[in-house]
Parts: C-alpha cells; sequence; structure tokens
C-alpha cells in the first residue's frame, strides 16, 4: 500500500479535507467555499493577511464554531458526524498555549494527560525530548520564555499522538533562534508521518517552513502552491551587468535572439531565462559584441512577490 494512504484517509490520503466550507455571521462571508488538502506528513500553510479569516478556518477544524455549509473532514471522518473521533486525531493550538504558570512544565503535562486516555509517563518523556525541552521542563512555567512555552504548548498537543498538528500564528512574538528551533521539530514532526498545518501572515517564515501553501485572502481560496515552485527556473531572470551603453546591448540580443524577453532596468539586462545554459551563450554573444559583462545574477521569485502577483496588492504584511 502506498505510504501516505496508511494513517489518512485511504481513498485519498488525506488527514484533513475541507470540502466548499464556508461560515457565515450576520449574513457576511467570512469564509467562502473553501476546499484543500491535507497530505500525510507535510506541512501545510494558511497564508494570509490578518483578517483573511484563517483563524475562523482553523477554528472550523477544531469544532470551536460552527460549519454554516461544506465539510471538513479528518482522515476520512465528517467532524459533524463524528465530532469526537475526529477531535482524538487532531492536536491544536489556537492563539496562545494556555498554561499553569505555579507549576513545572512537567505537571502541566501531567494535568493534561490525566484527561487524555492513554498518555503514559512515557509519552510524556518522549513528547518532551521530541521538542527538546528536557532541561527545562522541571521549571516553573513562569520562568520560562515565549519561545519555550510554545515548546510546551507543542509538546502538549502532542501527547495523545494525533495524525494533524494545528497551529494558529506559531512565531509571533519568537526570537530568531525561537523561529528556527520550531521549523526544525516540525520537520521532525513530518517525517515523522504527522500532518502539520501552519497559519500566518509572516511570509518569508512560511517560505522556510511549508511543503504547501494555500493562499486566502477575504476568506476565499486564491491558490494552492508548492512552496519549491517559488525558486523555480521558469520564474527565474538573469541580471547582466556590462560596460557601456545597455540599451545598445539590449538592441543586440534582440536582434539576434528574438524571442528572447530582455528588458533594462537600473543599467542592468534582466532576463527571462527558461533555460540555465542559456546564460552562458547570451554572455558570449555580449563579449562578441564587444562588451565586458562585469556581473551576472539569477534571482529567483519569492513567496512574497508570487503572493502579490496572486492577489495584486501590497499591503497588510510583515
Amino acid at each position: 500500500m502506498n505510504k501516505q494512504m496508511q494513517g489518512g484517509n485511504m481513498e485519498t490520503g488525506y488527514t484533513l479535507e475541507l470540502k466548499q466550507v464556508t461560515k457565515q455571521i450576520k449574513g457576511k462571508s467570512i469564509v467562502d467555499k473553501l476546499s484543500f488538502g491535507v497530505k500525510k506528513g507535510e506541512i501545510f500553510g494558511l497564508l494570509g493577511p490578518n483578517g483573511a479569516g484563517k483563524t475562523t478556518t482553523i477554528r472550523m477544524i477544531v469544532g470551536l464554531i460552527s460549519i454554516t455549509e461544506g465539510e471538513i473532514l479528518v482522515n476520512g471522518l465528517d467532524i459533524r458526524k463524528h465530532y469526537e473521533k475526529a477531535m482524538e486525531q487532531i492536536g491544536a493550538i489556537v492563539e496562545n498555549p494556555q498554561m499553569y504558570d505555579y507549576l513545572t512544565g512537567y505537571n502541566n503535562l501531567m494535568q493534561y494527560a490525566r484527561i487524555m486516555p492513554g498518555v503514559t509517563k512515557e509519552r510524556i518523556n518522549e513528547v518532551v525530548k521530541l521538542v527538546e525541552m528536557e532541561y527545562a521542563i522541571h521549571k516553573k512555567v513562569k520562568t520560562y520564555s515565549l519561545g519555550m512555552r510554545q515548546r510546551l504548548g507543542v509538546a502538549q498537543a502532542l501527547l495523545h499522538n494525533p495524525s494533524l498538528l494545528i497551529l494558529d500564528e506559531p512565531t509571533n512574538g519568537l526570537d530568531p533562534q525561537g523561529m528556527h528551533d520550531l521549523r526544525h521539530y516540525l520537520r521532525v514532526l513530518a517525517d515523522q508521518g504527522t500532518s502539520v498545518i501552519v497559519s500566518s501572515h509572516i511570509l518569508a517564515e512560511m517560505e522556510l517552513m511549508c511543503d504547501r501553501v494555500a493562499v486566502i485572502q477575504n476568506g476565499k481560496l486564491v491558490r494552492i502552491d508548492d512552496v519549491t515552485n517559488v525558486t523555480d527556473q521558469a520564474d527565474a531572470t538573469v541580471h547582466f551587468q556590462v560596460e557601456g551603453d545597455v540599451l545598445k546591448a539590449k538592441d543586440i540580443l534582440v536582434e539576434q535572439l528574438p524571442d528572447l524577453p530582455v528588458a533594462v532596468e537600473a543599467k542592468e539586462l534582466v532576463i527571462m531565462i527558461q533555460q540555465p545554459e542559456a546564460i552562458g551563450d547570451i554572455n558570449k554573444r555580449l563579449v562578441m559584441a564587444g562588451f565586458t559583462v562585469y556581473g551576472i545574477q539569477l534571482k529567483k521569485k519569492t513567496l512574497e512577490e508570487r503572493f502579490l502577483e496572486m492577489t495584486g496588492k501590497g499591503g497588510g504584511f510583515e
């Protein structure tokens, strides 16, 4: 059997599916016919500005608010028909993790374990090791940094060994080291087969963290894309820096290669390149025409540039 099918929906291979999910409040659609699937073992990002509908979507998935229309399936289970069984397979942090500050991290996990059937001390130790909290787990939570609290929250969400972990804006307030650590242990989880959903409005973090992203704007799905496509060669431009008249250099290239898209920006030749080997040919043509090429730079589109292309908007993001 396909490994991706194991533990997820046996028919589709998705741990989570949203089908035409809509949430209306006072006649206004906060989420509008949203559909996507999250595969086993992938980190899936919900990307959009504040107010796009990300948190509302997550609240529907975990059953905190009702669905107006559509279906949400967790490992093939409709959350409205099989709520308890579906929720057993989800771990989530919506907004900030809530802890007892006067207890140690370990005792916080013990408190949570008492209401979750089947969570052993061995499992607690396992998740503490996973999020690399051994050094601080017996200290009181009131002494924890924000990053340590976030780690403890993830450990708590993982205690019952869910197949789906959901984190709403998990990097808010974290320092660079905390963000790096979060990315590391989420990748470990995904490699072990856990599906992870992360929502954020911080583009750079999503690019580093996720396998795929769903861009959401005004409650609607704009596009789902592999993060690897952000650096796809087809989206690359090559910037040639030449001595002399850059417009003349452009004219020579257009004359010799009429199908080549060439532009001039900031006194540089900017060329869309489909094949990497074309770079050497263009450089040779410029040199043969008498130009000295003193710089060649390959530039690929970032996730932010792709987002702006998709939405046509430039505001609301950090």
